[in-house]
């Protein structure tokens, strides 16, 4: 009868550890074409409670963690096998130091190539083109097995997105479920603008930035999105699935053997 007891007791204390290390959550699984050179990436997207995670391929090849209840960012570089990982106080002490340090060197920006123009213009004016206008297309079009609303994103009138929108109803899923999602873009635009700029892909992280007359994680989500570059089309997004999943505490640790990195403010000036 003891040794009953104490094989129930490990049960399910085995149980207890094993529901502690995975969680209910939301699979997204998306693929992303270059439409000029027919480049194929994939994303991965997992949303538990409070944690997101983000796993981009190609040529990217980097992630993105954040945890909701530290509200702590980690971007991790695969390429090199670096992280950097910032948490609030740090974040706003940063960029408070990379504005000035831009605002130092701009007196030499009549020098600089194209590029690193850019680079100081989105230092500078992080909530540049925040007033892209959106406006429902009729492009109504069935995604996969998903009804959607079609919509435009007009950028002074040059159309810069072409968004097919499916509601929460119809993929299933719950608004609530996409909380930690919405907390994160909120944490981007308030915090990280000025900073992903140095990051090593910090391009790629426009994908995060949408205005408050967006439409996105309000109406529902976009299943296929088209960005445009001088009116012409540039990638194609479309998830592939979307799926409530068990999801392992083990996807949102920062891979062994990674070494943590820190702003590299003197790249300001290259």
């Amino acid at each position: 009868m003891i040794a009953l007891k104490k094989v129930s007791l490990i049960g399910l204390l085995l149980c207890l550890s094993l529901s502690v290390m995975a969680e209910d959550g939301i699979f997204i699984l998306s693929k992303t074409k270059t439409i000029e050179s027919g480049g194929m990436a994939t994303s991965e997207i997992y949303l538990t409670a409070n944690k997101m995670l983000v796993k981009n391929s190609g040529t990217d090849n980097s992630s993105i963690i954040f945890d909701g209840s530290t509200e702590v960012f980690t971007f991790i570089d695969n390429k090199k096998k670096e992280y950097y990982q910032f948490d609030k106080p740090t974040l706003m002490q940063l960029k408070e130091q990379i504005r000035m340090m831009a605002k130092m060197l701009q007196q030499f920006s009549a020098n600089m190539p194209a590029e690193q123009k850019a680079k100081f213009d989105q230092i500078l004016n992080p909530r540049k083109g925040d007033m892209m206008i959106y406006k429902t297309n009729g492009k109504n079009d069935k995604i996969g097995s998903w009804r959607t609303t079609g919509y435009d994103g007009l950028d002074d009138g040059t159309k810069m997105l072409q968004m097919n929108i499916a509601s929460y109803n119809t993929l299933g899923v719950k608004e609530t479920e996409f909380a930690v999602m919405k907390q994160m873009m909120t944490y981007f635009k308030e915090n990280l603008q000025e900073v992903v700029a140095l990051l090593p892909t910090g391009g790629s992280f426009s994908q995060l930035n949408f205005d408050d007359n967006s439409p996105i994680l309000k109406d529902g989500i976009p299943v296929k999105t088209i960005a445009y570059k001088e009116g012409v089309a540039a990638n194609e997004n479309t998830i592939e699935s979307l799926s409530k999943k068990s999801i392992s505490a083990d996807q949102f640790k920062i891979p062994a053997g990674y070494k943590q990195q820190q702003i590299n403010m003197q790249s300001m000036g290259r």
